[in-house]
C-alpha cells in the first residue's frame, strides 16, 4: 500500500490473520508504520505469514477466539510484550453455507461463538485497556451479508448482522473515550473463502459476477486500505459507520 498514513509504531492486532482478508490488512498496517500483531488458530500459517511479511514489527501469536476465558489473560500478554493497543481489527470469522432447514444447532452454534461472541470478547477486554488511555480504534469486519440477506446462508448473516448492531453500540459505549468503532462490510473478495464458496455453484458465480458494477471481485488491499483509514488520524472523526466495500454489489440491480 502506498500512503502517506502514519501509524507512528502504535500497536494493532488483527485476529484471524494468518491468510486471506487478515494478512492482507497486517501487510497494510505494517507498510503504514504500526506495530503488527497477527493472531490465528492455526501455527503453521502464523509462521508462514511472518515469514511472508518479513518485517521485526510483526508479531505472532496463536489464538482460538473461542476461548472466551483465556481472551482476558491473551490480551493482558500482549499489552506487556509488545505494547499499549492502539488499534483492534476483529477480522476472524467463518462461513457457513446452509440454509435454515439444514442448519445444525451446534453449528448455528459455532459460528455465533467465532463471529460474533469472538468479536465482543475481544473488543471488551482490549476496549477496557484503550478507555485508560483515552485513545483507540476498532474496526469489525462485518460483510455485505450484514447489510441484506443472501442466500443459503443463515448463520452467516445472522452473526454479520449482529456485527453491525454490536459496532453501533460499541461507537456509543465507547466514542466518549475517544474510542472509535466502524465495520466494513466486504462484498465478493477474492480470497480462499470466496472462492471455496462460488466453486461449487457456477451459475451463482455467473450471477453475482453479472450484478457487480465494477467489472471485478474485490481484492484484499481494497479491504486493507480501509482499514488503513480507519486507524489513522485521518478517519478520526468517523465513528460507528458501516462501510461496503463490493463494487456497487449492495445497490446494484
Amino acid at each position: 500500500m502506498s500512503t502517506s498514513i502514519d501509524l507512528k509504531q502504535q500497536v494493532a492486532i488483527v485476529t484471524g490473520a494468518a491468510r486471506g482478508l487478515g494478512l492482507a490488512q497486517a501487510k497494510a498496517l505494517l507498510d503504514a508504520n504500526a506495530k503488527v500483531v497477527i493472531t490465528d488458530l492455526d501455527a503453521d500459517a502464523l509462521a508462514s505469514a511472518k515469514a511472508s511479511l518479513d518485517s521485526p514489527n510483526v508479531y505472532t501469536y496463536v489464538q482460538n477466539v473461542k476461548d472466551f476465558e483465556a481472551t482476558p489473560g491473551f490480551v493482558q500478554t500482549i499489552e506487556d510484550e509488545v505494547g499499549p493497543i492502539a488499534f483492534l481489527v476483529n477480522n476472524a470469522g467463518v462461513h457457513l453455507k446452509k440454509p435454515i432447514w439444514e442448519v445444525e444447532l451446534a453449528e448455528f452454534q459455532n459460528i455465533n461463538d467465532i463471529n460474533v461472541t469472538g468479536v465482543f470478547m475481544m473488543s471488551r477486554e482490549v476496549a477496557k485497556r484503550m478507555m485508560k488511555r483515552e485513545f483507540g480504534s476498532i474496526v469489525n469486519i462485518s460483510s455485505m451479508g450484514g447489510l441484506m440477506a443472501l442466500p443459503g446462508a443463515t448463520g452467516y448473516v445472522t452473526t454479520k448482522t449482529a456485527i453491525v448492531g454490536l459496532t453501533r453500540s460499541m461507537a456509543v459505549d465507547l466514542g466518549p473515550y475517544n474510542i472509535r468503532t466502524n465495520a466494513l462490510c466486504p462484498g465478493f473478495i477474492d480470497t480462499e473463502m470466496t472462492r471455496k464458496v462460488l466453486a461449487g455453484d457456477p451459475q451463482r458465480a455467473a450471477k453475482i459476477n453479472g450484478r457487480i458494477p465494477m467489472p471485478r471481485l474485490g481484492l484484499g488491499e481494497d479491504i486493507a486500505n480501509a482499514t488503513v483509514f480507519l486507524c489513522s488520524e485521518q478517519g478520526g472523526y468517523i465513528n460507528g459507520q458501516l462501510l461496503p466495500i463490493d463494487g456497487g454489489y449492495s445497490v446494484g440491480f
